[in-house]
């Protein structure tokens, strides 16, 4: 392959700078979109309604369109099909936004939503979709369960990702 590159470089002198370009160019493309993927475990898989998960985001791509997702995973013993999380986000400026949400982790007869190993189950859904980050700077999630007990059991782990959107063509 170096042999065929040198030839062509000889036979068409301008070919090395334009391969070089596409080279740089069609590095930069296969860039990764994921800004942040962070889990968290929590303890024995019993989460105190007071204890919050926190994430940090720095957000430097104000231009481009986001996606946030959490993951959840979660044991067969889990007792409930949703699960509702208070998450607070924290921005630049100081400023706050309180968000509640439901997330559905099993169908009407019980079914769990999500790939399985054994008796753990893992989903990733979607929080926010097409937003874009107002400000450059450190965000922070603060995430809470919203569920009546006071510590809910059978939630092993929780996750936070945030991504550039997926464009599609239309």
């Amino acid at each position: 392959m170096n042999l065929y590159i040198k030839t062509i470089a000889k036979i068409y002198p301008s070919a090395k700078s334009l391969l070089g370009i596409i080279l740089v160019l069609g590095t930069g493309a296969c860039k990764p979109h994921v800004d942040l993927a962070e889990n968290a475990e929590i303890p024995d898989a019993s989460w105190d309604m007071n204890k919050a998960i926190r994430f940090e985001y720095f957000c430097q791509d104000t231009l481009n369109d986001k996606d946030i997702l959490f993951n959840i995973r979660h044991s067969g013993q889990y007792p409930y099909s949703n699960l509702f999380l208070f998450v607070n986000t924290l921005a630049p400026n100081g400023r706050s936004q309180k968000d509640t949400v439901e997330f559905m982790l099993a169908d009407a007869r019980g079914k769990w939503f999500g790939s399985g190993i054994g008796d753990i189950y893992s989903l990733r859904l979607i929080f926010k979709r097409n937003i874009r980050f107002a400000q450059e700077g450190r965000y922070i999630f603060y995430i809470q369960h919203g569920m009546r007990e006071k510590t809910l059991t059978g939630i092993t782990d929780l996750g936070i990702l945030i991504k550039n959107t997926d464009k599609k063509n239309d």
